[in-house]
C-alpha cells in the first residue's frame, strides 16, 4: 500500500460491500452516490487492485475485496473499540447496531422492544434491516440476526429468544360466509393463504406440508405480513404467528385445539462482535423481554 494510503477509505468501502449499491451506500454514509465512487477508486488505487465487479446484485467483491474485507472489518472493530473503551462514554451505550429479521419478526416483535430499549439508551442507534433471507454475518451486514434455524456453519453464535406458537386464522366476515372448519380435513373446502413453496427462505416456514395439507394455496406471497393482510381481507385461512395475530378482532383462531405448531427465534451472532457492548446488551434485553412476555407468544 501507498505510505498515503487513507484509512477512512475502508468506511466506504465496508458501505458498498453491505449494500451492494453506490446510492445505498451513499444514504447510508450521508453522502452523495459519487462521492461513495471516488473514495472506492482511491482505494482501489491506493491498493493497486480492482476491489468491486459489476453484476445483475449490484456491487460484488473481487477477490481482491475479499482478502481486503477482514482487514477493513478488523479497522472498524478497532474504531469502535476506542470509542467505547478509551473516548470516555463514561459507561454509557453508544453507536449503531443493525438487526436483521424477517418481516414478521422485525415488524410486530423487534420493532416495539427496540423502541423501548431506546427510551434507556438514547445514545445506541438502531438499523433494522427486514429481509427474507440468511445475512452475511462474516461480512457484518448485521450485527444481530433472528433466525428460525441454527447455525451450519461459520463463526456463529445462537442464543434463543423465544418459543412461539403458530395456528389457523381467518376474518369473521370470511367464517361467516364460508363456515367455521371443524377438522383439519375441511381445510380442502377453504381457500387457503400461504408461502410461495419455492421461494421459501426457511425450511421452517413450510407449515402446511408439516400437517400433511395437500389443498392448494389459493393466495401466496413471500411476507408474512402481506399474507395476515389477505386473511383480514377475507381471502382464506393462513397459519399465523399468535404474536402477529392474537389481538386483531379481525382474525379469528381456529382449530386451536389440535394443530398448533410451536417454532424457535434464535439470535444470531458472529463471534467477532461479541466484544461490542452495545451488541451484546441488545441481544440480552432481546431475551429477557421475551422470557418475561410468554404469554404473547405462547398459548398458556
Amino acid at each position: 500500500m501507498q505510505a498515503n494510503f487513507d484509512w477512512d477509505d475502508l468506511k466506504y468501502f465496508l458501505a458498498l460491500s453491505r449494500l451492494k449499491q453506490m446510492t445505498a451506500a451513499g444514504r447510508a454514509l450521508a453522502i452523495d452516490q459519487t462521492t461513495v465512487a471516488r473514495r472506492i477508486r482511491s482505494l482501489e488505487k491506493s491498493v493497486h487492485a480492482q476491489l468491486f465487479i459489476r453484476d445483475e446484485a449490484g456491487y460484488a467483491l473481487t477477490k481482491a475485496g475479499e482478502r481486503l474485507l477482514p482487514i477493513a472489518l478488523e479497522v472498524e472493530r478497532a474504531s469502535i473499540r476506542v470509542h467505547e473503551q478509551i473516548a470516555g462514554e463514561a459507561g454509557r451505550l453508544a453507536g449503531t447496531v443493525r438487526i436483521g429479521a424477517p418481516d414478521g419478526l422485525g415488524t410486530y416483535v423487534v420493532t416495539p422492544l427496540l423502541a423501548r430499549f431506546q427510551l434507556d439508551n438514547p445514545d445506541v442507534d438502531v438499523a433494522l434491516v427486514i429481509r427474507s433471507r440468511q445475512f452475511q454475518m462474516s461480512h457484518q451486514e448485521v450485527h444481530l440476526s433472528l433466525d428460525l434455524s441454527l447455525p451450519t456453519s461459520g463463526r456463529l453464535l445462537a442464543r434463543r429468544m423465544t418459543d412461539y406458537h403458530l395456528h389457523f386464522f381467518a376474518a369473521p366476515d370470511y367464517l361467516r360466509r364460508y363456515g367455521h372448519p371443524e377438522k383439519l380435513r375441511d381445510l380442502r373446502h377453504h381457500r387457503l393463504v400461504g408461502y410461495i413453496p419455492e421461494m421459501l427462505f426457511s425450511e421452517e416456514l413450510r407449515y402446511l406440508e408439516e400437517l400433511g395439507i395437500t389443498t392448494s394455496v389459493g393466495f401466496a406471497s413471500t411476507s408474512m405480513i402481506a399474507q395476515r393482510e389477505a386473511v383480514r381481507a377475507g381471502a382464506g385461512l393462513a397459519i399465523l404467528p399468535r404474536f402477529m395475530a392474537m389481538d386483531d378482532p379481525d382474525l379469528v383462531p381456529i382449530l386451536t385445539d389440535d394443530y398448533v405448531l410451536t417454532r424457535t427465534v434464535w439470535i444470531l451472532s458472529h463471534q467477532s462482535t461479541e466484544d461490542l457492548a452495545r451488541v451484546r446488551v441488545v441481544s440480552e434485553y432481546l431475551q429477557q423481554v421475551a422470557r418475561k412476555e410468554r404469554a404473547r407468544y405462547l398459548i398458556s
